[in-house]
């Protein structure tokens, strides 16, 4: 192991550490909203253990065929977490928006990279289309699953892209737009949690603003919703992502939100505290993104 590699593997171990440290009492203290149904711990992939499972909230009752969902995707730099740190976000997106959230776990990297974690998104993608019926969806994550969220709905509506990172697999769904929470776009092959996502991985990977505008201009735009907080470590990438939309005509909005009273709007501040009024406004930019 080289001394890149090393370092990686230091960082991504403190960064776990410190994940743990805050999300395990935000968990145990989580308060979830009345009225909406769940379908837990979907197999879409049988081969992945865990990593296989999704979520479907519904706003109200259960429902067997559903044609639109949010697809949401967790955060944690590629490397940590699953579905449970996103519920409580999905749960009030899903009564917001009146359709269902299918949150989803994924294989983490270092036991995969980029290619593989946007196979499993594609499974979970297919499976719900053939499952249940699902045609049009619009993408959601939290930092690096905004990453995610985003590189889904380029998956989506561009083949050169599925090509690109060798899926053969059309999910045959279209995504209608993406919705992203304090995302990072733009990674350091050298540096975690850049060096995981693949050595052989096309440039425009490490900076998925070049491979989306890339694939919008083949595919055409769908609007894209970024949101921030004044305190969140991801501001200056929430920024450059905003500047890359406008200067490649993206129909975008934005949100950064400012901290008050005891709220601090630090990263990823709508997952951890969707009722905080800052929150509720990202849902709600959210759900008017979406069409609803």
């Amino acid at each position: 192991m080289g001394i890149f590699e090393k370092k990686a593997d230091r960082d991504r171990q403190n960064f776990i550490d410190r994940c743990i440290e805050f999300d395990t009492p935000r968990l145990e203290n989580e308060t979830y909203p009345d009225g909406v149904s769940i379908l837990p711990d979907i197999v879409y992939d049988n081969m992945t253990g865990k990593s296989g499972l999704l979520d479907i909230y519904f706003p109200g009752e259960i429902q067997d065929r559903f044609d639109e969902i949010f697809f949401l995707i967790h955060g944690g730099a590629f490397v940590y977490g699953d579905k449970l740190l996103d519920k409580n976000y999905g749960m009030h997106l899903a009564l917001k928006s009146g359709i269902p959230v299918a949150n989803v776990n994924y294989t983490l990297m270092p036991d995969t990279d980029l290619a593989g974690q946007a196979a499993d998104l594609v499974r979970a993608l297919s499976f719900l289309n053939k499952e249940y019926g699902v045609s049009r969806i619009h993408t959601t994550g939290d930092s690096a699953g905004a990453y995610l969220a985003l590189l889904s709905a380029l998956l989506c509506n561009d083949p050169v892209i599925r090509e690109e990172l060798n899926i053969t697999t059309d999910p045959e769904i279209k995504c209608l737009s993406a919705n992203l929470i304090c995302g990072g776009y733009a990674h350091d092959s050298k540096l975690f949690p850049g060096i995981y996502m693949g050595k052989d991985l096309p440039w425009h990977y490490f900076d998925l603003t070049k491979a989306m505008t890339k694939s919008f201009a083949r595919t055409g735009n769908i609007p894209v919703s970024n949101i921030t907080g004044d305190k969140d470590t991801m501001l200056r990438e929430c920024n450059y992502f905003k500047r890359a939309c406008d200067k490649a005509g993206i129909a975008n909005s934005y949100y950064k939100a400012v901290s008050a009273d005891d709220r601090v709007m630090h990263h990823v501040f709508p997952i951890a505290h969707p009722e905080w009024p800052e929150s509720v406004k990202v849902i709600d930019m959210f759900v008017k993104n979406s069409g609803h």
